[in-house]
Formats: C-alpha cells, structure tokens, sequence
C-alpha cells in the first residue's frame, strides 16, 4: 500500500510539472528523445528538440575528433582507448535512463554549440528517491570534472 501511494504521489507530482511545463526559468521537465554520449542528450522541451550538455561533466568522446586528440593527450591514453571509454559512458547513461521517460534540468546557460548546460536529475520511484545523473556519472567512471579551457591552457604555460 505505502508503494501505491508513492507512486501516485510521483505522478502526480510529475503530472503537474508536466502541465506547467517549467517551474521556473531555469528548471524544467523534459522527455528524453536520445542519448549521444556519455554527457549529452536529446530532450523534448516545450514541443522543441533541445541538445541537454550534463554541467561541470566532461566524458570521453566516442569517435575520432579534435576533442579526442586532446582527451589522448591529456590523460595518456591512445585513441582507441579514448573511443573505447566514451562509449562506455554513453552505454552507462543509456543503462541508466533507459526505464526513464522524463527528466528533470536545472540550468544556468546555454554553450557555445547552443546546448543547455544543465545538472540533470531522475525521480526514481524504486527507490523513492532523485538521482543526481551528473554525479552519478563522474562516480561511474568514464567522465572526467570538466575544466574550463582556460585553465586548462594555464596548466599547460606552467609546464
């Protein structure tokens, strides 16, 4: 009986969300459309396809490209090595919302590419409980804390 009421509880909460749309001008709901990597997905947002970049989370990338160079470089690792983690992020974001329809943003801008940058969470009615999906990436492995290029530039003067 207490599950019951925990679920219906959960929908009617998301239910309401979901008929405002956005509770705030930085927090809304959003129904997942696709998982591109280990730190970026596709969401419906107010009938809009929007690209979602998980804030303050940087996960290896899962094909050949400038980022993977550097990636190579910055932490040693071949190419293929590089490829290989991004996609097993990607498989690990994927595992994670794949019985998961909506999510939850909050966000503070949008990048250079036009992507939200946002922290991502999930109302997981198992556990009754909220998954913090950009912690629980970098606690997974496979991502990395993001550092801003600008000190990663600095870094680099330094050696």
């Amino acid at each position: 009986m207490e599950e019951l009421m925990k679920k219906t509880v959960f929908y009617l909460v998301l239910f309401t969300i979901l008929l405002v749309q956005s509770v705030s001008a930085h927090e809304f709901v959003a129904t997942i459309i696709k998982i591109n990597d280990g730190d970026t997905l596709t969401a419906l947002v107010n009938n809009e396809t929007t690209k979602i970049r998980l804030l303050d989370v940087d996960c290896y990338e899962t094909g050949k490209n400038s980022n993977t160079r550097f990636q190579q470089k910055y932490y040693g690792l071949s190419v293929d090595e590089v490829i290989k983690h991004g996609k097993q992020s990607r498989k690990q974001l994927k595992n994670l919302l794949k019985d998961h329809r909506y999510i939850r943003v909050e966000w503070e801008k949008r990048d250079s590419f036009g992507r939200i940058l946002g922290k991502v969470y999930l109302d997981d009615i198992k556990s009754a409980g909220v998954i913090d999906v950009n912690q629980y990436m970098l606690d997974q492995g496979g991502c990395n804390k993001y550092i801003p290029s600008s000190v990663l530039k600095k870094s680099k003067e330094k050696k």
